[in-house]
């Protein structure tokens, strides 16, 4: 059962949300280990107890912040890998290097909508919950890529031109440029310029990967 002060505490309105707002003032200027939740009470018109009624501790806070854009990120990313997914063999080989390439502009979109949570996330100190989160994305975009060379047949795996080794960094090297455009404060302008520019330097990486053969004056080793 409630107790008189704890229910009227929950009952009062607004204090939830001026406690996540204070909150991500907080962690923007002072990172995760030096918020202070007395802070972020005090200034959130509440106490401390009021705000640890609500969240056990201070993780809980920061997670409540950073993780529905992460599970908000994942799901967006899963639905646009997804509709390639869907296509027939013969048309995802057709789309494979320009499938994506329309589909990270929505990707980037969504972290500007949440650019404050994001900035935390990868800028808060608190790097655990960040890597966290990179391995759920690379591992929904390294299932995609064994779907892809499964479902037309590719012999990347099978030559020896793809480990799941490789294709783990080469999946946490552009996700991790992605978000690199955050941590550098770009416009979003900006932001997508780059990740088409990535795009098609990865693209060609991968065009190499899935059909082999000569690069240049280069021949894939053996």
């Amino acid at each position: 059962m409630l107790q008189g002060g704890d229910f009227m505490a929950k009952m009062i309105e607004g204090v939830t949300e001026n406690i996540l707002r204070c909150a991500k003032e907080e962690f923007l200027a002072n990172g995760y280990e030096n918020a202070s939740l007395r802070n972020i009470a005090e200034k959130a018109g509440t106490t401390k107890s009021s705000l640890l009624y609500r969240y056990s501790d201070k993780e809980a806070l920061y997670h409540s912040i950073v993780q529905p854009v992460a599970d908000g990120f994942c799901e967006l990313l899963q639905k646009t890998l997804s509709g390639f997914e869907a296509l027939e063999p013969e048309e995802q080989k057709a789309q494979i290097n320009s499938y994506s390439n329309g589909k990270f502009s929505k990707l980037m979109d969504f972290v500007f909508s949440h650019l404050d949570e994001f900035k935390i996330m990868l800028l808060s100190g608190e790097t655990g919950y960040y890597q966290e989160f990179m391995h759920r994305v690379v591992e929904i975009d390294t299932q995609t890529t064994l779907q892809y060379i499964e479902k037309t047949g590719n012999d990347a795996i099978s030559s020896g031109r793809l480990t799941m080794e490789l294709a783990h960094l080469l999946s946490s090297a552009f996700y991790t440029g992605l978000f690199e455009t955050v941590i550098h404060d770009m416009s979003k302008e900006d932001a997508k310029k780059h990740i088409q520019s990535m795009s098609w330097f990865f693209n060609a990486g991968w065009k190499t990967i899935f059909e082999g053969g000569k690069v240049g004056d280069v021949t894939w080793p053996d």
